[in-house]
């Protein structure tokens, strides 16, 4: 345990992810605060978001993963008696759809999870619903379901989107500490390819997009004074193609945006044959500094 009262292996993720099915090996996601990204091929950025706002994490041909971001005021540095105050936010809700060209509209499998179902335990049973070829279904910790290609776990805060047998998003929740105002719980993602499987989709999206090139991405992060307060603004300027408002839906499940890849055919015909992504992963987690410094609102 460090100084912020979470278990270490909490923090890295390794607590409630082992038994998934999806190797945690070269996980770079760390247990880090206030969102922050990593990159599939290296490189960090942070990523505030607009407040109630939907973004696309991930495109790839039928299949695609939609955040929304939700303003919050916290504390930091309170264990340093340097107390700071963070307008900053948090991702708390996560939206997948699974389905493409291959299958008519009706048949897609929709499904999200969602932080403020999670309770004073940080589990619950209502926290993932979501429609099967338009048929409503809900799932609470240990359910399972399986539609079509999407394949869903929930373990006791976390759970597993595996998409055939090419992506697996674990999302796992947790409180936000020290909280002022906004959101109680908040959601922070895992992004892993299944084989070969960035080289045949070339993925697209915020974080999708870094499993699609060969080098690092190095975008803009919030520096934090160690008291006083601070409005996070950073939003992965330098890291990302275009801007952050290209990559805004205007609904949970929608799948259109600048770039989407959702309804290309896949494997990609522009794939490169020169080795252009190995295996690798890129996550959504709640960090506020350089990796491995603490800062702010713990993690599942």
């Amino acid at each position: 345990t460090d100084s912020d009262g979470i278990p270490d292996s909490i923090e890295s993720g390794t607590a409630d992810s082992d038994s998934d099915g999806i190797s945690n090996e070269a996980d770079p996601a760390g247990a880090e605060k206030d969102p922050h990204l990593h990159f599939a091929r290296g490189g960090e950025a942070d990523f505030r978001g607009r407040d109630g706002v939907f973004y696309n994490f991930f495109s790839a041909p039928g299949f695609t993963v939609n955040v929304k971001t939700e303003a919050a005021t916290f504390r930091l540095h309170k264990e340093r008696k340097q107390d700071l105050i963070v307008d900053g936010s948090f991702i708390t809700e996560v939206h997948v759809v699974a389905g493409g060209i291959s299958l008519p509209a009706w048949a897609w499998a929709n499904a999200s999870c969602w932080a403020n179902q999670l309770d004073d335990h940080n589990t619950g049973w209502h926290v993932i619903n979501g429609t099967c070829a338009s048929r409503p279904f809900q799932l609470g910790t240990g359910g399972h379901k399986v539609c079509d290609d999407l394949d869903i776990k929930m373990k006791f805060s976390s759970a597993v989107f595996k998409y055939r047998d090419a992506w697996a998003i674990v999302v796992r929740g947790n409180y936000v500490f020290d909280r002022k105002s906004g959101p109680s719980h908040r959601l922070d993602l895992t992004f892993k390819q299944i084989g070969d499987a960035a080289a045949r989709s070339l993925p697209h999206g915020i974080i999708g997009q870094s499993f699609s090139t060969n080098g690092p991405r190095h975008g803009k992060r919030d520096v934090y004074p160690s008291s006083g307060r601070i409005a996070t603004s950073a939003m992965a300027e330098g890291a990302i193609e275009g801007d952050a408002a290209m990559y805004e839906v205007a609904r949970p499940y929608a799948t259109e945006f600048a770039f989407s890849r959702f309804m290309s055919a896949a494997p990609a015909e522009e794939a490169s044959p020169s080795g252009l992504l190995l295996p690798g992963e890129a996550s959504s987690t709640a960090r506020g500094g350089r990796f491995g410094e603490s800062h702010s609102a713990g993690l599942l």
